[in-house]
Formats: C-alpha cells, structure tokens, sequence
C-alpha cells in the first residue's frame, strides 16, 4: 500500500515501508527517517538514498525516484554514476545538503524545511551541480537577479543561505578565497538601488526610524506598544507576541526566552534598554494577564497581522520582522560592534557548539551598550539625544569588545 505524507509522519515503529515504484522509506531504532531507492542492476538490489524525512517530502522522494527510474531504462547506474561524480568534485547542492543535515538537529523542522525548499526552488536549477569550488559572482547573479526585484524577501534570505553554503565549504577545504555572495562591500556594489534600505519592502531605512517611532510614541494601542518592543529588542515578533512577564527579570532588566519559543530552539536572553522597560511598564498597568501582550480579552495572544494593521494605518511598507534587518544595518553602518554580538543579539547561530553556549552567557553583559545606544537612537525624537561626551564613551565600549 502506498504510503501518504501524514502516515510517513506517524510511523515510529523501525523498519523499511515499501511505497512504490522502488520507493521506501527507512525508520532506524533512533527514531530518524530517510528515503531510499531499491532496484535491481546486475542481478543484484542496490539502495540509492534520496535525503531524510521530513526534510524531503513524500512528494519530492516521489520525483526523485521517478528521476531516477529514467536513467536506469537508459542503461545508467544511478548508484555508479553518483559515485563517479563524486570522485570528481563537489558540487555545490552536495554542500548545502550537507550543511542542512550538519544543522537541522538544532533547527526547527520548520526552518529546515525552509532552508531546502528556497534552495530547491532558486538555487539547485541554477549552480546546483556547478563544482561548488567554482561558483563565482556570476554565478551568484545568475541566482539572484531574477527573484531581486520580484521576491525581495526570498532574494535576501536565498542571498544569505548562499554566503553561508560557501563558508561551510570553505572551513571543510571544499573552496578557496572570498565569498562571492557577500553583501557588504561586494554586492550591495553590483545590486544598486536594491539594498535592504531602499527596495526591501519589508525594512524601513534607519534614518527614517526615529520619526517612525515618535508615532506610534502617540498610539495607545496594545498592538503599537508590542511594536515598539519589537523594535527596541530586535527580536522576532511571535517572541513579542508569546512573551510572558514570568520570562522578565526587572531586577537584572533581562527578557529571558525559553527554547522553545525560538526558531533554532536555543534559548535566548535580551537586556533591555530604559525604553523597552517604559513600554513593559505602560502595558503592566492595563490589565492582569500572564502574557505581556496580550489580545484584547486578555485571554489569547493577538493576531498575527496586529502590527501589520499599525504599519498599514501610518501607511508604511514594513514589516515587523523587518526592522530587524534595520537594526542590523544600523548597527553595521553606524556603530563598531563586532558582528559577533551584533548577530547574537538577533539570535543568528555564531561559531560551533562550544563557542555558541559561551556565547550565551558571556556577551549579554556586553550586547548592553549594543541596546541602550539602539534604544537611544530610535527614540532620539521622544527624549533628549545623548550628549557627546556619553556617546563617546559608549563607542568606547564598542571599540573594547572588538
């Protein structure tokens, strides 16, 4: 009997499901499931693997294996011939597949998912089988140049799941020299007039952040409020949405978020500005409730599109999620914070697993002055800007964390 998605989601019980067309599917003892393509060459069964579940839907395994019906009816060892290639060279889908199977364990399924489906999509047509020693900014272009303008969104995450495929290939040795898809100072020059400042529809320029906050400064609503939070944390707006005032510490002025509500199911600690506690001490007072912002019954978060509404209702093309791009731009442009704690404080992966829990711990204290002089800058309308004497001080703390 063939098998459907929601069954290969449900089966937990060890052994190999036939689906069809020489189709199966592996579940080993430890729980992890992968696709497999049983046929027969010289008399003999061959297994090709096809990538795990659900990583690689029912759907795709489907393909693949029709894909590969096609080169055995054409006299070709599927097996052999992946073998010959990989004597070869490596190619650059055989990195990304293998950082996807190196992360997944720390991402979401979610996530991975999505890391696989926009390469899939974007990416595997184009440079997929290119040796991945040899993609160059032409290739990178070939990619990208035709979702820039049409996908906005797509484009900066594909763009960025690139960059990070070749570093991964260059740590294992796989490729030499500068990275072809870096965006400061390399294609942020080919691409003008589409930076995340001026065509991503989903960020808001930073220079236009401080008018932007003295509105919604004058709106009362819970959804404007949650928004200021948003943009004072840099963080991801279902965190704001699902946090809870037992994850607050006043004393230490620290918003600890559990594992489980982050997308790379880390936990996650943001100390919090003089005006991010403003906004928590203005909402404390309108009601009793265990999450900080909560839906107008009090019972429930809010809606996803609560802070859409509010960008609508000043007529901006923002989104929430965008204004972390904002703040990274900001703090890339505007200040000399290492990327390292520029990037931790937006929760992005940084270095191995040994560096990434000291990580955790050591740069909150120092990812403070990174959110006060945010905090500063955003709200420099609202109340008086720093003086220069404590601005110099505070790139003086920047400049010791270098």
């Amino acid at each position: 009997m063939a098998l459907t998605q929601k069954a290969a989601q449900n089966i937990t019980l060890p052994a190999t499901y036939q689906d069809k067309n020489g189709l199966a599917l592996r579940v080993t003892k430890t729980g992890s499931k992968s696709w497999i393509f049983r046929y027969q060459k010289d008399g003999r069964r061959h297994d090709a693997g096809l990538g795990s579940f659900p990583l690689v839907s029912l759907a795709d395994a489907r393909a693949a294996c029709l894909e590969l019906r096609v080169q055995i009816n054409s006299g070709i060892d599927p097996l052999a011939e992946k073998h010959q290639k990989a004597k070869q060279t490596i190619t650059f889908q055989d990195e990304a597949l293998e950082r996807i199977e190196r992360y997944k364990h720390e991402w979401s399924e979610k996530h991975a998912a999505q890391w696989f489906s926009s390469l899939r999509d974007h990416v595997f047509p184009k440079i997929g089988l290119m040796p991945v020693s040899e993609v160059d900014t032409d290739a990178v272009m070939s990619v990208l140049e035709p979702i820039w303008r049409e996908l906005p969104e797509s484009a900066r995450r594909v763009r960025n799941r690139i960059e990070l495929v070749l570093d991964f290939a260059k740590t294992r040795g796989n490729r030499t020299g500068d990275n072809p898809a870096r965006w400061r100072g390399h294609l942020q020059n080919i691409l003008p007039g589409a930076t995340p400042e001026t065509t991503h529809l989903e960020s808001m320029p930073y220079s236009r952040l401080p008018a932007f906050m003295e509105k919604l400064e004058g709106d009362i609503t819970r959804a404007a409020r949650c928004l200021q939070f948003v943009i004072l944390t840099a963080c991801r707006s279902g965190e704001a949405m699902g946090a809870r005032w037992d994850e607050i510490d006043f004393e230490t002025r620290t918003w600890s978020i559990p594992a489980e509500r982050m997308k790379n199911r880390q936990p996650h600690q943001i100390p919090l500005s003089d005006a991010a506690m403003a906004v928590l001490k203005d909402v404390h007072t309108r009601g009793r409730s265990d999450l900080i912002f909560p839906n107008k019954s009090l019972k429930g978060v809010m809606a996803n599109n609560s802070m859409r509404r509010v960008l609508t209702r000043y007529e901006e093309t923002a989104t929430p999620h965008g204004f972390r791009t904002t703040f990274r731009m900001w703090a890339a442009e505007k200040t000399k914070f290492p990327d390292e704690i520029c990037e931790v404080a937006l929760s992005h992966t940084v270095g191995n697993a040994t560096t990434r829990s000291y990580n955790r711990g050591n740069l909150l204290e120092r990812r403070r002055p990174l959110m006060d002089r945010w905090a500063n800058f955003v709200m420099e309308r609202i109340n008086p800007p720093k003086t220069k004497e404590k601005r110099l001080s505070s790139d003086k703390q920047a400049a010791t964390h270098i």
